[in-house]
C-alpha cells in the first residue's frame, strides 16, 4: 500500500505517523501536533478515536489493537508498520544513495538512479502541510535531499558530454534557487561545454553580485576558482567538480569505546560536555544511566547535552530528575537553578501555568538562602518574563539585578545577559547609543567563547533582533559574521533556531527571499520542542515572503500559523487584505493595533509604514499624517538608514496623495536609503511612488525610467504583483493635484 496526503484531522495524525515509519510516536507528540502546547481536557479519549478511525480506514475488517495491524499500539504511543518500499521518501533515499555513491565510477549507472529518484517527485513534500511545525524538519531535509540529487544528476550529465540539454534546466533551476552555489557551477560548467564562455563568465558575474547584494558575502573559493579555470580556458572541466570534492553516503553513528566500560563513561562524559563534544557525552551519559541512575549533576549534565543536540524531550526530563535529585541531595541553590532552566523552557512554549510554577519553587528555594550566584539566574529569568509580558521597566530592573549579582560574584555570564537586556530595553525606549553600548559589550563576551552556550544564544538572539528591528543590516552582517566565527569557541553548531527567525527576517530585507524561506521552515523545526513564540515568528516570515512573490493563499496559511503560535501577522496581514479589496478590514487591523498598549516605540516603527499606505487608500489623510509625523520622530531617534527611509517614503506618499509641498524631494531620499540599507524590494517600491510623483510632476520621462528600474528589480526578486502593478502603469505627464 502506498500512502498520499490527503486533508482530515485523523490524516493530520497519519502523516506524522509516516513521516516516523515504524518508530512509536508518543500520544504527547500527537497531541502537541493536533492541539499545540494547550490540548483540551479530552484530548486523550480524542486521539484515541482518531486512532480508531485510522485503522478502520486503513484495514477494514482487521481486528481492532491486533499488534500485527499496520498502526499498532505501543506503550503511550503508536507505531505505522510499513515496508519500506510503501514509502516514496524512502525509495526516493534508496536510489538517490545508490546514484551518488556510483558518481565517480559509473556515471551512466548513477545518472539513470538519480533519474528514478527524481521521478517519485509529484509536487512539494507533505504540500498540505505546509504550515504545521511537526512537517517543517522533513520538508526542508527532503528539498535539500531533491536539490542534492538534481545537482548529483547534472554533474553525471556533465561527465557523459550532455552539456546543451542541461543549460535550460540548470537555468531555470538557478533562478528558482539563486544563491545556491553548486547549481550555478553546474550552470557555468555546462555553458562553458557549449563553447558559451562569454555567457559562463556572465553567469559567475550575476551570482556575484546577488551574494554580495542579499547576503553581503563573495563567492566561496571554489567558485572563484571555477572561473579562473574558465578564464583560461581550461579542458578538464567537465570533471571538475568530480575531482575536488568527497561523494559518500550517509555514516553510519558511532558508538563510543567509553560505553561498555562503567568505569570509564562518567568521566568520559563530563569531559565530551566540556570540549562541547555534545552526542558523545549524550550518548555515555544515557549509557550509564541505563545501567544505574544518574547522580544529580550527571543529570544535569545529561540535560545539558540534549538539548543542545536537539532532543528537548529528553532534555526536559532529565532537567526534573536534576531537580529532585538535587532536592534529595540538600542542596536548595542547585535545585533552584534546575527549576529556572525549567521555567524558561515552558515559559518558551507558551505553558505559562506551568513556567510560573517553575519560577516560583525558584522564589521559594532561594528565600532562606544568602545573597548568591543563584538570585542572578532567577533575576534573569524575571529579566525574560517581563519583556515577554511588555513590562520594560521590571525588566530593566531585573535586568540590572542580573547584572549586580554577576558583579559581585564574578559571574560573567550573569554580568553580560544583565548588560545586553538593559540595551534591550533601553533601545526599545529610544535610548540607542547607550542601549547598543551595553549590547555590543556584550555580544564582544559571547563571540569570546568564555560563557555558557545558553547565555551565548540569548545575548546572539537579541542582538540579531535588535538589528532586525532597526533595519541596521551593516551591523548585523558584521555581528552574523562575527557569531559564525565563534561557533567552534561557544560550542554551538549554528545559529539556535530563536536567534535564526531574526536572522531570516535580515534575509526576508535583503531581497533572498528563496533562501530565507528555506532556512524558515528549518528554524520552525529547531525550535518547535523549545520556544513557539519564534516558530510563530518564522510563520511570519514565510507568510511576508509569499506575500512579496503574490501567492496570497498560502500567505494567509503562514499568517494564520504565526498567530495561533503567538506571533503578531502585522503589518503582513493588512498588507493582504488590502490586496483583496478589503481597505476598511485592513484599517481597523492596524489602527487597532496600534491604539493597544502591546507594541513600545521600537516595534510601532514596522506598523507605521503599513498605516500611511492603507490610510491614504481609504482616504483618511489625517491618520496618514499622524503616522508618517511618528515614524519621521522614531527614525529621527533611531537614525537606522532603514527607518529614515521608510519615514521619507511615509511623507512623499502624504504629500504626493494631498497635492501639498514636494514629494520628489523625500521620495528620491527614500529610493537612495533604501538603496545603501541593502533593501532592494523596499527601494523599487518607493521607485514606483517616485514614479507616480515625477508624473504628477509632468515628467514622464523621468517617471518612465523609475519605473523600469523598479520593474527589473521585482522580475529579479520575483515579486510577480508588484512587477505586473508597474507595468500596468503608464506616465503621460499631467499638472500635480492642487497646483496650477
Amino acid at each position: 500500500m502506498e500512502f498520499g496526503i490527503l486533508g482530515s484531522t485523523e490524516v493530520l495524525v497519519l502523516a506524522v505517523l509516516v513521516v516516523h515509519a515504524n518508530e512509536v510516536v508518543s500520544a504527547d507528540r500527537l497531541s502537541e501536533v493536533l492541539w499545540g502546547a494547550e490540548p483540551p481536557a479530552t484530548a486523550a479519549n480524542t486521539l484515541q478515536t482518531y486512532v480508531s478511525h485510522l485503522r478502520r480506514a486503513l484495514e477494514p475488517g482487521h481486528a481492532a489493537r491486533a499488534q500485527d495491524g499496520m498502526l499498532r499500539t505501543r506503550g503511550q504511543g503508536y507505531s505505522l508498520a510499513v515496508a519500506p518500499e510503501a514509502v516514496d521518501a524512502v525509495r526516493f533515499e534508496r536510489f538517490a544513495g545508490e546514484g551518488r555513491d556510483t558518481l565517480r565510477s559509473d556515471p551512466e549507472w548513477a545518472a539513470s538512479a538519480l533519474r528514478r529518484a527524481l521521478a517519485l517527485w509529484r509536487g512539494d513534500p507533505l504540500a498540505e502541510f505546509g504550515f504545521e511545525p511537526f512537517a517543517q524538519g522533513e520538508i526542508t531535509r527532503l528539498t535539500d535531499l531533491r536539490l542534492a540529487t538534481l545537482e548529483d544528476r547534472a554533474e553525471a550529465d556533465l561527465v557523459l558530454g550532455r552539456h546543451a540539454e542541461l543549460c535550460g534546466e540548470l537555468g531555470r533551476a538557478v533562478a528558482e534557487w539563486p544563491l545556491r552555489e553548486r547549481l550555478w557551477s553546474l550552470l557555468i560548467r555546462a555553458l562553458y561545454g557549449c563553447g558559451r564562455q562569454a555567457e559562463a563568465l556572465g553567469a559567475y558575474t550575476r551570482l556575484r553580485a546577488q551574494l554580495a547584494e542579499q547576503l553581503g558575502i563573495d563567492p566561496s573559493p571554489e567558485l572563484v576558482r571555477l572561473h579562473e579555470a574558465v578564464l583560461a580556458q581550461r579542458p578538464d572541466l567537465d570533471r571538475w567538480s568530480l575531482d575536488r570534492q568527497r561523494v559518500r553516503g550517509p555514516m553510519a553513528p558511532s558508538v563510543p569505546a567509553e560505553a561498555s566500560d562503567p568505569e570509564r563513561r562518567l568521566p568520559a562524559a563530563r569531559a565530551a560536555l566540556a570540549a562541547h563534544d555534545w552526542q558523545r557525552s549524550f550518548e555515555l551519559l544515557s549509557a550509564a544511566d541505563r545501567a544505574a541512575p544518574l547522580a544529580a549533576e550527571d543529570l544535569d549534565c545529561l540535560a545539558e547535552a540534549a538539548c543542545w543536540l536537539g532532543r528537548y524531550r529528553e532534555s526536559l526530563a532529565a532537567r526534573q530528575r536534576a531537580h529532585h535529585a538535587f532536592l534529595q541531595d540538600g542542596d536548595p541553590r542547585r535545585a533552584a537553578v534546575a527549576a529556572i532552566w525549567l521555567a524558561m523552557h515552558h515559559g518558551g512554549l507558551r505553558q505559562v501555568a506551568v513556567a510560573s510554577g517553575w519560577f516560583h519553587r525558584a522564589q521559594r528555594l532561594l528565600e532562606a538562602e544568602p545573597d548568591c550566584t543563584e538570585h542572578g539566574y532567577l533575576s534573569w529569568a524575571a529579566t525574560l518574563f517581563a519583556l515577554g509580558a511588555g513590562e520594560h521597566e521590571a525588566a530593566r530592573t531585573a535586568a540590572r539585578s542580573t547584572f549586580d549579582v554577576g558583579t559581585r560574584h564574578d559571574v560573567a555570564e550573569l554580568q553580560a545577559v544583565g548588560m545586553v537586556f538593559q540595551g534591550v530595553v533601553l533601545i526599545r525606549r529610544g535610548q540607542l547609543a547607550d542601549g547598543l553600548a551595553l549590547l555590543d559589550e556584550g555580544m564582544t563576551m559571547a563571540v569570546g567563547g568564555d560563557l555558557p552556550q545558553t547565555a551565548t544564544a540569548q545575548i546572539f538572539c537579541q542582538t540579531i533582533r535588535i538589528c532586525h528591528e532597526l533595519g541596521d543590516y551593516r551591523r548585523a552582517q558584521e555581528w552574523t559574521e562575527a557569531i559564525e566565527d565563534c561557533f567552534v569557541r561557544t560550542g554551538l553548531n549554528s545559529f539556535p533556531g530563536d536567534c535564526e527567525t531574526h536572522r531570516i527576517g535580515i534575509m526576508v530585507g535583503r531581497g533572498a527571499w528563496v533562501l530565507a524561506e528555506q532556512e524558515a521552515r528549518r528554524a520552525c523545526s529547531g525550535a518547535q520542542c523549545f520556544d513557539l513564540a519564534h516558530v510563530g515568528l518564522a510563520f511570519a516570515s514565510i507568510g511576508e515572503i509569499r506575500l512579496r512573490i503574490g501567492d496570497l493563499a498560502e500567505a494567509e496559511d503562514a499568517f494564520a500559523k504565526a498567530e495561533e503560535l503567538g506571533a503578531s501577522p502585522l503589518p503582513g496581514r493588512a498588507r493582504l487584505q488590502l490586496l483583496h479589496g478589503r481597505p476598511t478590514e485592513a484599517a481597523a487591523a492596524i489602527d487597532s493595533a496600534l491604539a493597544g498598549e502591546g507594541w513600545d516605540r521600537l516595534d510601532r516603527t514596522r506598523l507605521l509604514p503599513e498605516q500611511v499606505t492603507i490610510a491614504l487608500a481609504v482616504d483618511d489623510l489625517d491618520t496618514a499624517r499622524r503616522a508618517a509625523v511618528e515614524l519621521a520622530e522614531s527614525a529621527q531617534t533611531y537614525g537606522s538608514k532603514a527607518l529614515l527611509a521608510a519615514a521619507e517614503a511615509a511623507r512623499g506618499a502624504v504629500a504626493l496623495a494631498a497635492g501639498e509641498d514636494d514629494p520628489l524631494r523625500p521620495l528620491r531620499r527614500s529610493v537612495s536609503l533604501w538603496r545603501d540599507a541593502g533593501s532592494p524590494y523596499e527601494s523599487a517600491r518607493a521607485r514606483v511612488l517616485l514614479a507616480n510623483a515625477l508624473d504628477r510632476a509632468d515628467q514622464p520621462d523621468e517617471a518612465r525610467l523609475e519605473l523600469a528600474h523598479a520593474r527589473v528589480c521585482f522580475d529579479r526578486l520575483g515579486a510577480r504583483l508588484d512587477a505586473e502593478a508597474a507595468a500596468e502603469l503608464t506616465p503621460t505627464g499631467r499638472v500635480p493635484a492642487g497646483g496650477s
